[in-house]
């Protein structure tokens, strides 16, 4: 383990730790500002040993200097009595507050100004100043950043963190969908995916970057409703209860996804959400880029909730205001749901959300570009 914390800048500092000479693990990111601990690599046998830490993005920008301040590296089993302290006796803050504490307490869904509609009404403001106004709505309450296998291993730390950074900051709370699930979306418009013996170390980096901040995973949206319908989804189940380890351990509030009301009837739901791990979860999500209306929803996520103990969801209201037809892939007439927010009404939801990415594409149907494209027509329609 390594136990260090990071001054920021431009990015989180990288961390090579080298044993006698040799490499023996990296962090690529250490982005937690209190000391925290980091897995290394492997166990090493008793006796003297040479330790070398490398510190090779170090960075100095406008106003800041990345730094990277090591306290100790301990190469060694973890016993169960072991505790992680930094060298001044401050202990490492403690992730329990993810499954039992509602993120968005803390603060509302991030608003990111980076997101296309800022970018998008920009350019048409003094041309089309009505168009400008309806993306405007979208920009009012943006959506999840969406962490899938564009993102290399190597890249998905920084990608996450940064936005999640960004979003505390801001002091609210960064929505991250982690969408990578081998067999993703069975071939469909979405289709892709890591493979069953890359996915746990991706997640892991996922994990790494998010250390340290106040996020909330929507974690593979459609898996759990597609499961056993495709082939090449290695042990579905035990990658996602896998994944719900690693995120939580990291400090990510966790909301395995529950597909929705017209897909999955509950009972069959709640058997899979407990088989993937619910219980070591904040809870569940669903409605995910869906447009099943909300009391739908809620009745149908209330009795998963039954079904699982009580666990806590969050719905994806951004595109269901017009409820749903039976057109899933860039509908028209739809219309924009519920603003973003904590839901505080006696129920088991902890919030509304905007997971979709509002005005990005569904996929190649009905006039629309590939999946995950802005579409800047769409956008406007549904915000009109």
């Amino acid at each position: 383990m390594l136990h260090a914390r990071a001054d920021l800048c431009n990015g989180p500092p990288q961390a090579v730790i080298s044993v006698d000479g040799a490499v023996l693990g990296r962090v690529d990111v250490v982005n937690a500002s209190e000391w925290w601990s980091y897995p290394v690599g492997p166990v090493l046998a008793a006796g003297a040993h040479s330790v070398a830490i490398g510190f090779p993005n170090d960075a100095v920008g406008p106003g800041c200097d990345r730094n990277l301040h090591v306290g100790w590296v301990d190469t060694t089993a973890p016993t169960s009595t072991s505790t992680t302290t930094s060298p001044t006796g401050t202990t490492a803050p403690a992730p329990t507050g993810a499954k039992t504490t509602n993120p968005f307490a803390a603060g509302r869904p991030y608003v990111d100004p980076r997101y296309p509609s800022v970018a998008a009404a920009t350019a048409r403001r003094a041309g089309d100043p009505s168009g400008a106004a309806a993306l405007d709505r979208i920009s009012a309450q943006t959506a999840a950043f969406w962490a899938g296998d564009w993102y290399s291993r190597d890249q998905v730390g920084a990608a996450v963190g940064g936005y999640a950074r960004r979003a505390n900051s801001a002091g609210q709370t960064g929505v991250v969908v982690v969408y990578a699930i081998p067999g993703r979306d069975c071939g469909s418009y979405s289709a892709g995916g890591l493979t069953p013996d890359t996915y746990p170390g991706w997640v892991s980096a996922v994990a790494d970057g998010l250390r340290g901040t106040r996020t909330a995973v929507v974690l593979e949206p459609d898996a759990l409703a597609e499961l056993g319908a495709c082939s090449g989804q290695g042990d579905r189940s035990g990658l996602l209860r896998a994944a719900v380890t690693t995120l939580t351990s990291a400090g990510a509030t966790v909301y395995l996804d529950a597909g929705h009301s017209g897909w999955v009837d509950a009972a069959t739901m709640a058997s899979r959400l407990r088989a993937a791990g619910v219980a070591g979860a904040r809870g569940f999500a669903t409605n995910v880029s869906a447009f099943q209306t909300s009391a739908d929803e809620r009745a149908y996520a209330e009795q998963v909730s039954a079904g699982t103990g009580g666990a806590r969801y969050v719905i994806d209201t951004s595109r269901n205001g017009a409820g749903a037809t039976s057109q899933w892939c860039n509908p028209a007439g739809r219309k924009l749901g519920a603003v973003p927010g904590m839901v505080t009404d006696g129920s088991h939801q902890d919030a509304n959300l905007w997971v979709k990415r509002v005005g990005e594409s569904d996929g190649s149907c009905g006039g629309g570009p590939p999946a995950g494209q802005w579409w800047t027509d769409y956008a406007m329609s549904l915000a009109r």
